[in-house]
């Protein structure tokens, strides 16, 4: 593994705004020419390795001694980029300055990276969640740069209520900064499982640590614990405005590369109904696009917490992606 913090010069913004100086943490495994770039999810970091074991990693689906595995921390987030920890010209730190950025922004700082490090051409873009809307903008703005795409847990726009869900959880965290991250994450958690795996693994039964209250409380709490110790609240905040902002059902194509889309059974952020319509949308306008299904009670989460079985469920469809007529 190597790291690099690659300085990208002045990011003209969506919103209008230049950012200055901007730079780009890069994590690259490997050395091979097929390059797989895979795009983190809202609190992951450009080490894809630690946050993605069994799809990155030695014998992993994506293995460094067979192609080269390039992370890029997204723009805005608090693990390299700049983001609003970033130290501005005025010598303060962004903080809730920092201006409101796109999930195209963040590919346009990628790309700029990627340049200058000398990849051109991609093999592969991959990624769950946020990291599928970056994976799903790259396709659309790089089409002859990559050869295919795949979108886990992700589809063309963020929903109504996706958007709801992050503005509550902002919210909570302008009311009160250190509590406020703390119950946007518990929110959070909730909406990344399902009833299922929570009735299965908590039920009602009482904490496992012995504390007056329900195990489930006490999971959340733990998740709290620490997401507070790792998270900037600016950061979510940015990267949460930028999820919303993210629709391009209204693309027009002129070439595209090959598209998976791949939805998961017990996830209601991200309906697998709406990640099968995704990739009907594209079909419809010409692209070679699949859709799979991840069956799974692990809710939104199961791309992180199934690895195994998702493994098992790209390993063809990476080869040769293709339309499916059966969703």
């Amino acid at each position: 593994m190597r790291e690099e913090t690659i300085a990208i010069g002045a990011l003209p913004l969506d919103c209008g705004v230049t950012l200055p100086d901007v730079h780009q943490r890069v994590t690259i495994y490997g050395s091979s020419r097929n390059v797989v770039l895979v795009e983190h999810a809202l609190s992951g970091s450009s080490r894809a390795a630690d946050w993605w074991p069994g799809i990155v990693g030695d014998g992993a689906l994506f293995d460094p001694r067979h192609c080269c595995i390039v992370g890029i921390n997204a723009l805005g987030s608090c693990y390299g980029s700049t983001g609003p920890a970033t130290i501005a010209s005025d010598g303060a730190s962004y903080g809730d300055r920092f201006p409101r950025i796109t999930v195209r922004d963040i590919v346009r700082a990628e790309m700029s990276a990627l340049d200058r490090i000398g990849i051109e051409r991609i093999d592969l873009v991959v990624g769950g969640s946020l990291g599928g809307m970056r994976a799903l903008q790259w396709a659309l703005d790089a089409p002859a740069r990559i050869r295919a795409a795949v979108m886990v847990g992700s589809h063309d726009h963020h929903s109504a209520m996706g958007v709801a869900l992050n503005a509550m959880q902002r919210e909570a965290i302008a009311l009160d900064p250190a509590r406020g991250l703390r119950l946007a994450r518990k929110i959070a958690m909730l909406t990344y499982k399902s009833e299922e795996l929570f009735n299965r693994r908590h039920g009602r039964r009482p904490d496992r640590h012995g504390r007056r209250q329900f195990d489930v409380e006490g999971y959340l709490e733990h998740e709290a614990d620490r997401f507070e110790a790792r998270m900037d609240r600016a950061s979510y905040a940015a990267l949460t405005h930028a999820m919303d902002s993210f629709d391009v059902r209204s693309v027009r194509l002129r070439e595209m590369p090959a598209l998976v889309f791949v939805g998961i059974t017990s996830d209601w952020l991200f309906r697998p109904q709406d990640v099968c319509a995704a990739q009907r949308r594209f079909a419809s306008l010409g692209a070679d696009a699949e859709y799979l299904e991840l069956r799974s009670d692990h809710g939104h989460d199961a791309f992180l917490a199934e690895p195994a079985a998702l493994r098992t469920l790209l390993q063809t469809a990476i080869a040769t992606p293709r339309e499916c007529a059966s969703c």
